[in-house]
């Protein structure tokens, strides 16, 4: 769960009518509200400057408004505590200034975050009530494109901690407010909204069908790496579907388009659902030469901690293949490659890796002894072959002994 540092939370419930001031420009809704339809590190950097702008100069309400969008962009690159501070801090200067369209789209955000990152009934709750609090106090505003900002982000809610059909519902309100503003961008969201609470209902059809006209309100607003993201969720539908074959055909056009932009870390993405196509389909070479190619993205892109760990993979396919030999050598290769980037947990995966195939290895050696003996050598019926079990049984009954539970 999120830590509850904000004093602002235990106020979150309750609603103030909108301050008592004249109409925010139009100007501030737009720059408020705005989706953007850039990479999320680049909005990072963008909004950072911004705010780094907005504290030399004073100006608490542009302060606000960057301490949204960093927000907005830490959550989509996964730094979900730093994005729920950024938030919070938002949400503090917006009741400073009396910034209501702030204070709302702060909110919005909130709730993204919990809905994205949270996990637990502190986190549902404050997702949810963060999300209503927004759409509240747009619609006593009388904000249409605030109001379907908070639908959008209570879809988003509804799909992970509430009921699939509430979050069609607000989905669908959302995807029409929008249509309703001439915002593409924020109808082909709406859309993937509507897909994921469509999918969550158990209608995959009605999914594609949604996100299929993402696909093509990107693709008409000119906006290729989104289009591509969008055959990317439809591909990922199909093979929850068991439709492997479809999934494979949309992740090639996906990756199509990904690597002409050159999007590598875009490209690995689709090509890490392609191996799990290519597995659900029983091919496991396929798999690995997808697990491969993986690899050879991340080489060319010069992003060594992303090549080591995908290294790590191959070297998974290959102990499930059975191919120790070749699973110990990748192995070997990838400890070498993140030892060099100093990610410890990485190291530790690496570590881990080696000592699975190790075990393997001792175990084949095992079977192929016993077998070479059979013929003048009792073998149980039903041979546990684990080399290091005793020890390890061992082990767990001290540890658990140790700590009283036994």
């Amino acid at each position: 769960p999120f830590p509850r540092q904000a004093p602002w939370c235990a106020r979150a419930r309750r609603v103030r009518s909108p301050c008592r001031m004249a109409p925010a420009a139009p100007s501030d809704a737009d720059a408020t509200l705005a989706i953007p339809q850039d990479e999320p590190s680049s909005v990072l950097a963008a909004a950072r400057s911004a705010k780094d702008a907005a504290e030399k100069s004073g100006d608490q309400k542009a302060k606000a408004i960057a301490c949204i969008k960093v927000a907005d962009a830490l959550s989509l690159t996964g730094a979900a505590s730093e994005a729920m501070a950024q938030a919070t801090e938002a949400v503090e200067l917006c009741e400073e200034v009396r910034f209501d369209i702030g204070r709302g789209a702060a909110l919005a955000v909130l709730a993204r975050i919990c809905a994205t990152h949270g996990a637990g009934e502190d986190d549902a709750e404050l997702g949810f009530d963060s999300a209503q609090d927004a759409l509240r106090l747009f619609r006593k505003m009388g904000l249409q494109r605030g109001e379907a900002v908070a639908l959008w982000s209570t879809s988003l809610v509804e799909v992970a901690f509430g009921t699939p059909q509430r979050a069609v519902q607000c989905a669908k309100e959302a995807m029409l407010k929008f249509r309703e503003l001439g915002d593409g961008v924020g109808e082909a969201i709406a859309c993937l909204a509507l897909a994921d609470g469509y999918l969550r209902a158990g209608q995959p059809q009605r999914a594609v069908q949604a996100v299929d006209r993402s696909t093509a309100i990107q693709a008409s607003l000119g906006n290729r790496r989104k289009e591509a993201a969008c055959l990317h969720s439809r591909a990922s539908i199909e093979l929850e579907r068991g439709d492997q074959s479809g999934a494979i055909a949309t992740l090639g056009r996906a990756r199509a388009t990904l690597k002409d932009l050159r999007d590598h870390h875009g490209e690995a993405a689709v090509l890490g659902t392609a191996q799990q196509a290519h597995l659900a389909a029983g091919s496991v070479t396929e798999a690995l030469r997808a697990a491969q190619e993986k690899v050879t993205v991340y080489h060319q892109a010069g992003d060594r901690k992303a090549e080591g760990r995908a290294l790590l993979g191959v070297a998974s396919l290959l102990l499930q293949a059975g191919d120790t030999a070749r699973a110990g050598k990748v192995s070997e290769i990838a400890l070498g490659i993140l030892s060099e980037t100093q990610d410890r947990d990485a190291v530790v995966e690496a570590m881990e890796m080696l000592g699975a195939v190790k075990h393997a290895q001792v175990k084949s050696q095992m079977h192929s002894a016993i077998e070479a003996s059979a013929d003048f050598m009792h073998v149980p019926k039903h041979l546990i072959i684990d080399p290091g079990l005793s020890l390890r049984l061992q082990d767990s009954y001290k540890e658990a002994a140790r700590k009283g539970l036994i």
